[in-house]
């Protein structure tokens, strides 16, 4: 079996060769970009015995607060990994279990609770959320005070500001006029039966348009009290069987981009830092593989918010 070649962060603006019929939107300011790409870089030069060096200067004042997106609890190793990392530097780490079933008000507050009872009062947090995740732990931020007031900067990694097409179809019927194939029409049967089972449903109705538009609106109105960096991509292999969806995506809107579960353009959110990468599809950040090291993607971004000299 061939080994995936390692994934590089140059050549984002390659999805518009490969994907002509996206929208256009407002290109954020690449500076974030080329500052992760360098950083990128810095670290895998780095022996792992050298990161405590690195992140000395922080790591009796932080503490790190990974948010699990919509599925992630189905998803077995889900963020492990970063977060065994960053235990062995000696920094204090919550992994929350954010519920399927939403709704996202609710788990922001569940997130709260749990940094309350198992991180120490007196640190300063990270908290790095991944897809849905993002929206809770934003969502926390602007509706917590005491918590937003400790916290560093919120990181967020493919967390959408417009919904799944993959989930409006599932759920409710949407896009029916592109499913033509039949074993596409039984695996979305069979996939809406298994999020009923697991009790996702309601959960995923908030992924589609008009639950993750109230959302978006309910944080705007609110404003960012923190900082917040948003990582956005798109994809053109699937990685991850229950996260993946490009099939079905290419049927939905041919020649648009995306990363298996969200279209890029609304992935990009307006008036926010972001690093822009390049084949990364949507659980990667996550779970990691095909070339893919998020270990080091985690740690590349916290050094980046926090300002860190990588060291050599």
């Amino acid at each position: 079996m061939q080994t995936p070649a390692r994934w590089r962060p140059e050549g984002f603006d390659a999805y518009r060769a490969l994907y002509p019929a996206t929208p256009a939107f407002a290109l954020p300011d690449l500076a974030t970009t080329s500052e992760f790409a360098t950083r990128w870089t810095a670290m895998s030069k780095l022996r792992e015995e050298a990161w405590p060096a690195t992140f000395a200067p922080v790591v009796d004042r932080i503490a790190v607060v990974f948010v699990r997106g919509y599925l992630g609890n189905w998803m077995p190793g889900n963020l492990m990994a970063p977060t065994r990392a960053l235990r062995a530097l000696g920094i204090p780490v919550v992994l929350h279990r954010s519920a399927a079933e939403g709704p996202i008000a609710r788990n922001a507050r569940m997130l709260g609770d749990a940094i309350r009872r198992d991180l120490p009062s007196d640190r300063e947090l990270v908290i790095a959320g991944h897809s849905r995740g993002g929206l809770e732990a934003r969502w926390l931020v602007a509706h917590d005070d005491e918590l937003a007031k400790r916290t560093t900067v919120v990181l967020t990694s493919q967390t959408p500001r417009g919904p799944s097409p993959v989930l409006e179809s599932m759920l409710l019927g949407e896009h029916r006029a592109t499913l033509r194939k039949p074993h596409r029409r039984i695996a979305e049967g069979v996939q809406r039966v298994g999020l009923h089972a697991i009790g996702a449903a309601t959960g995923g109705r908030e992924l589609t348009r008009e639950g993750i538009a109230r959302v978006v609106e309910t944080l705007a109105r609110a404003g960012d009290v923190t900082r917040v960096i948003q990582t956005a991509s798109w994809s053109s292999v699937p990685t991850t069987w229950l996260d993946s969806f490009h099939e079905r995506l290419g049927e939905i809107a041919p020649g648009r981009a995306h990363d298996g579960q969200f279209f890029l353009d609304d992935l990009v959110w307006p008036g926010v830092p972001h690093v822009l990468l390049p084949h990364l599809d949507h659980a990667q950040p996550a779970m990691g593989g095909h070339g893919f090291d998020h270990v080091r993607y985690w740690l590349v971004m916290l050094s980046l918010a926090l300002q860190l000299e990588v060291s050599r």
